[in-house]
């Protein structure tokens, strides 16, 4: 019992060493935008790619790319304000469902047609389409993806949205469109949370509109795992009993609604102080990158290169060519939702 603490002590530690780096090299100019989960991931490959990872340390890497991804993906519901998605308005809800069901459809047979296999082009799809390293992590225990599918994934669309935020602003600064198509545009496409407000930052009176429509694809991250799950069901074949046992049941995507809700009903109580409620939220929003960057530097300490190198070029095709077909046809949408 001793030895196997031990063993979960010593790969939780070095989950937590890696992830801390990242969490500071995130706010290293030129990396901020990349975010810190695709960091942790990127120096959990490098870790291993240099030095052996003992068997001693499974357990606890393990534990760290599970079970701490699940508690970290619950506490970032607080970063869900469902009054602002309340007040998005129906335009902006139909523009981001057009977004994540054209995105999950479209991507997902992109990638088969390319020779993917069905999970990997859903990550990708589910990354595209949804809130980026955040959603991949929340769908991924669903659809059973492998640690080296998940670390294919993330730093690669990662590195998407953060082209796609420079091109963004610098087209806005040259050719500039309404402010409205502008946030609507950064919003409904660009991948990361973070990315999206480096892009509307510059032009102010997109803020709102940029923030209220991300923040709307945030929430339906909860449907849309649950759609995979049943999608996932489907693709395993056989007796429904069986399938329905086999796919993995994502709780820890309700625990990370309850707290959003929980969160949103707090700030309307009139006993409740907002300045002590926006500081615990500030504190569970740290905890919460810093597990789920755990999670990711584990997923990368368990990374099989020769899976990587088999999908490489397939996998940035389908990110590539889906993300720009995903963005031309969310403009179409756009200027006609706006003319």
């Amino acid at each position: 019992m001793k030895a196997r603490l031990l063993s979960l002590r010593s790969g939780v530690t070095l989950t937590a060493l890696l992830a801390a780096l990242a969490l500071a090299l995130a706010h290293v100019p030129g990396v901020a935008h990349i975010g810190p989960l695709s960091v942790a991931l990127l120096l959990g490959l490098a870790w291993r790619a240099v030095v052996a990872v003992p068997e001693s340390q499974r357990q606890g890497i393990g534990f760290s790319a599970k079970t701490l991804l699940r508690l970290g993906i619950i506490l970032l519901g607080v970063r869900l304000n469902l009054d602002l998605v309340l007040q998005a308005g129906p335009k902006i809800l139909l523009l981001d469902l057009t977004v994540i069901t054209t995105g999950l459809v479209g991507i997902t047979w992109l990638g088969r047609r390319l020779g993917l296999d069905p999970t990997l082009a859903c990550l990708i799809a589910v990354d595209s389409s949804i809130c980026g390293a955040s959603a991949v992590a929340a769908a991924a225990p669903t659809l059973r993806a492998r640690d080296d599918e998940t670390a294919l994934v993330i730093p690669m669309c990662s590195l998407i949205g953060t082209t796609a935020m420079l091109v963004f602003t610098f087209v806005q600064q040259v050719h500039p469109f309404s402010d409205t198509r502008y946030g609507l545009m950064s919003g409904a496409v660009l991948h990361e949370v973070a990315q999206v407000m480096a892009a509307v930052n510059p032009v102010p009176s997109a803020i709102e509109v940029g923030t209220m429509t991300k923040l709307t694809r945030v929430v339906l991250l909860v449907p849309a795992v649950f759609g995979l799950g049943w999608w996932m069901a489907r693709q395993q074949g056989g007796r429904a009993a069986r399938a329905h046992a086999a796919v993995p049941k994502p709780w820890f995507v309700l625990g990370f609604l309850v707290v959003g809700v929980v969160n949103t009903v707090a700030f309307h109580l009139p006993t409740v102080s907002h300045a002590r409620l926006q500081a615990l939220d500030e504190w569970m929003l740290d905890a919460a990158n810093g597990l789920m960057a755990m999670a990711m530097a584990g997923m990368g300490l368990q990374v099989d290169f020769a899976r990587l190198r088999e999908n490489g070029l397939r996998t940035v095709a389908t990110a590539v060519l889906g993300w720009l077909a995903l963005a031309t046809i969310a403009a179409g949408e756009i200027w006609a939702l706006t003319r």
